[in-house]
């Protein structure tokens, strides 16, 4: 570890559920962020829940080989990744300061959607016959809509019968092929920009192989009609947009359980317009 050459200084957090603790740390190597586990708000994260119970990565346990995750996306990805100095399982990330601003959602350009188009459109190119964990995918397609059922399941006691029971038939008759590295957290707060350009991705922690359609019915909720169409038009340039019919409501609901972007009214959530249709 690098020594300090003068103490680290707190970054705040974006939302209140953040899994890490973020600070600057100028070292004798340069400057650098240090990501440290709250394990409370983990523990309580109905995101982590989710992601261990479905993909299995085991977070933050899966911490202590995230370097392999670093190096395979930087391969990918025409966004900077930053330098992974070390980590340990469970415990922290310590990684480059990368320069660049926060993304404001409110001043989102087109030509920020056009590098996120690019950025989604590559990882999406990088397929797999099986998903789970970016090291080592280890389900078949027979068992995503078995794992994702299940998934639904768990902590389901507020959602209304007729809409659970309606996702999981609709979970049961999935039929996933291939499987890219997506982002199941993905919010404009993982990237760093510059020059209305996405420049970095800075939070790898989430990335796991999975249907590219689940990524597909987050962006309708990250991005406005304009923007969809934008990033359509550029997403095209790598491959078709996936028909969205069949997957959208027990998608929908995976991540509404997962609290992704902190809604609480199911109606307002299943009732969100649909994007790419």
């Amino acid at each position: 570890m690098p020594d300090l050459q003068k103490p680290p200084s707190r970054i705040p957090a974006q939302f209140s559920d953040s899994s890490h603790q973020l600070w600057f740390c100028e070292t004798v190597d340069g400057p650098m962020v240090l990501k440290l586990c709250d394990h409370a708000n983990i523990e309580q994260s109905a995101f982590w829940q989710k992601m261990n119970s479905l993909f299995a990565i085991n977070f933050p346990t899966s911490l202590g080989n995230i370097a392999e995750v670093y190096q395979r996306i930087s391969t990918i990805s025409p966004l900077v990744i930053p330098s992974l100095i070390n980590s340990m399982a469970a415990e922290f990330v310590l990684a480059r300061w990368l320069p660049g601003e926060d993304v404001d959602p409110s001043s989102v350009t087109a030509l920020t959607i056009k590098s996120l188009a690019n950025h989604i459109g590559l990882m999406h190119q990088q397929q797999h016959p099986r998903w789970g964990s970016l090291q080592q995918p280890e389900y078949t397609a027979e068992d995503w809509p078995r794992r994702l059922k299940i998934t639904l399941q768990q902590q389901s006691d507020s959602i209304e019968q007729t809409v659970l029971q309606q996702a999981l038939k609709q979970a049961e008759l999935l039929c996933e092929n291939t499987f890219v590295p997506i982002m199941p957290d993905l919010r404009w707060d993982q990237f760093l920009m510059q020059q209305d350009k996405l420049s970095a991705l800075v939070d790898l922690d989430a990335i796991v192989y999975g249907p590219r359609t689940l990524e597909f019915v987050l962006l309708e909720y990250l991005l406005d009609q304009s923007q969809a169409e934008q990033f359509a038009a550029e997403y095209q340039n790598y491959q078709v947009i996936p028909d969205l019919t069949n997957v959208r409501l027990p998608y929908r609901l995976l991540l509404f359980l997962m609290n992704v972007l902190g809604e609480t009214d199911l109606n307002s959530w299943l009732n969100h317009p649909e994007r790419f249709s």
